[in-house]
């Protein structure tokens, strides 16, 4: 692929004029020129020179603006339209290994309720919660209601635990999502009373439940993964950029469409299309641009015709990257988390794309704010600092759905010229936008570090699989996910506790992996380096 840069002279903010350059002449001779980790993960860039860096977050999405738009929007996002196709599309561990991955986390959950009873801080007449966010299509709280229910009938003694416990549960399923709400209800409408399932976002667990309200666990399984991120590129100096995008379409096929939509939208794009070039890219290319506002009014107007899937394969998406300190909120984190991205980022000779996940501190401190007393359980792919930080063989974002289904499918496979079917790049997030899955590496170490500030102690992080130590639950030697769940420490658990729930509380896997960075492993020129990257993260404060 041909990238192109832009340059243009200073000039105002909604008048810039831009001249196409290649990119190798923007870089030659720059000594903060970017050579990056995972430079396959930056798509398509357009580079501009400063000047007109300030425009860009006016009229253009964000990465995060994008992924959010395109999993999570009312009429046409993946998960809220429903269009998400649990199995085929991609499986979890509660789905392949139900019901037992819900009994494992069950078992885990009785322990924490009985050290509460014990500990004073639940007493026997209180409700206690299991509020599960991003519950999906309620699978897992089927597999744990069903063995609750199941260890309850029996124990046929007064007073026994599981009796007890299902006599004080409630299960409340919250999502984004009213389709995915909607599917809850249906699979566990047998319980009761005992579920509940409401719409809830949950970057904003107190608009759901009252702060300081809740006894219990706040549950989550691949939950953070999905949220929203920014997309940052961290070059070797420390200079960080984040990244916005330019999504287009042929000017002939908009030309077609254009007929077809309402006319205030065809406005806001001919609008839109006409900002951007004028304000931004300067350019001749026979395509229309579109616009933040203009991308969302566009695929909302087609969103339930057959032109819907034909529109959103066809987009291209170009990638622009502008100075952190033009993002607050992403310059805020760099600042807060400067020491840790620095000592990681000093190990290694080259930059790095990273996503920046702001929805999970905002998960993590609501989880510890509607608490008053009990845990958070979070079990999703990830690592620390260091590896989501590090070289993933697989990205730190990827895309599943079913347009990775239709490829990768037949992965392994020929075709009938007997040449190996393609594989999709599942680190392409412009792959049919809000058809397939978007996914990112969850940093336990941010949500460690977040859960202190909201009086959250971790007290163990480590593996999945100990989701199972010190439980009765024997997996199924016939399932190949048995072998996976194990063995693969990709998976993670954290469990939280917080403040003043239960003195005598701990997890019973003894050994935990380490969520902080460290400077004792470093030579003396990478402290020296740790101490130049972290003044250039921490940058100056906008206001």
């Amino acid at each position: 692929m041909r990238v192109w840069g832009l340059v243009a002279p200073a000039a105002l903010p909604t008048a810039v004029t831009l001249l196409v350059l290649p990119v190798s002449a923007l870089c030659a001779g720059e000594p903060d020129a970017r050579v990056l980790l995972n430079a396959s993960e930056v798509h398509n860039e357009v580079k501009y020179a400063p000047g007109a860096e300030a425009v860009v977050p006016r009229h253009l999405l964000s990465f995060r603006d994008y992924m959010d738009l395109a999993l999570f929007h009312p009429t046409f996002g993946y998960y809220s339209s429903g269009r998400v196709n649990f199995g085929p599309d991609f499986q979890t561990y509660p789905m392949a290994l139900a019901p037992y991955f819900g009994e494992m986390v069950a078992e885990q959950i009785l322990r924490m309720w009985q050290g509460m009873r014990q500990a004073g801080t639940l007493a026997a007449d209180e409700r206690f919660t299991i509020a599960e966010f991003g519950a999906g299509d309620g699978v897992l709280a089927e597999s744990i209601l069903s063995y609750v229910e199941r260890m309850a009938k029996q124990q046929q003694e007064a007073g026994a635990p599981w009796r007890e416990f299902q006599s004080q549960l409630l299960y409340i399923c919250y999502d984004r999502s009213s389709a995915l709400s909607k599917a809850q209800r249906l699979r566990n409408a047998r319980f009761g009373s005992r579920f509940e399932a409401r719409e809830a976002d949950a970057t904003n667990p107190t608009a759901a439940i009252a702060p300081g309200s809740l006894k219990g666990v706040v549950l989550s399984n691949e939950l953070p993964d999905a949220f929203s991120v920014h997309k940052v590129i961290l070059p070797a100096s420390g200079s960080a950029e984040v990244g916005f995008v330019a999504p287009s379409l042929s000017s002939a096929y908009w030309g077609k469409l254009e007929k077809l939509v309402p006319g205030e939208v065809a406005q806001e794009v001919n609008e839109g299309d006409r900002v951007v070039r004028k304000a931004l890219l300067q350019s001749t290319q026979e395509r229309t641009y579109l616009s933040r506002s203009a991308f969302e009014a566009l695929l909302k107007a087609v969103s339930s015709t057959k032109d819907y899937e034909p529109l959103v394969e066809s987009l291209v998406f170009q990638e622009l990257y502008v100075p952190a300190s033009l993002v607050p909120e992403v310059a805020g984190h760099l600042r807060r988390y400067a020491s840790s991205y620095a000592r990681e980022m000093a190990k290694l000779d080259k930059g790095v794309v990273t996503y920046v996940n702001l929805g999970a501190e905002l998960y993590i401190r609501g989880a510890g704010a509607i608490l008053k007393a009990g845990y958070v359980m979070t079990l999703d792919y990830g690592g620390n600092w260091e590896g989501l930080l590090g070289h993933s063989a697989f990205g730190h974002l990827r895309t599943y759905g079913p347009a990775h289904r239709a490829v990768n499918g037949n992965a392994g496979l020929e075709g009938d010229d007997g040449q190996p079917l393609p594989e999709l790049d599942t680190s392409d997030p412009y792959q049919g936008p809000t058809l397939n899955d978007l996914t990112t590496d969850v940093n336990f170490s941010l949500l460690a570090a977040e859960g202190e500030l909201a009086a959250l102690r971790t007290m163990y992080y480590g593996p999945q699989s100990a989701l199972r130590t010190g439980t009765p639950i024997s997996l199924p030697s016939s399932n190949s996910w048995s072998d996976t769940f194990e063995t693969n420490a990709y998976y993670k658990l954290m469990v939280q506790q917080k403040q003043g729930t239960d003195p005598a509380y701990t997890y019973p896997q003894a050994t935990h992996e380490t969520l902080t960075s460290s400077l004792n492993s470093l030579t003396e020129a990478q402290r020296q380096r740790v101490a130049e990257i972290e003044k250039k993260l921490r940058g100056p404060v906008v206001q």
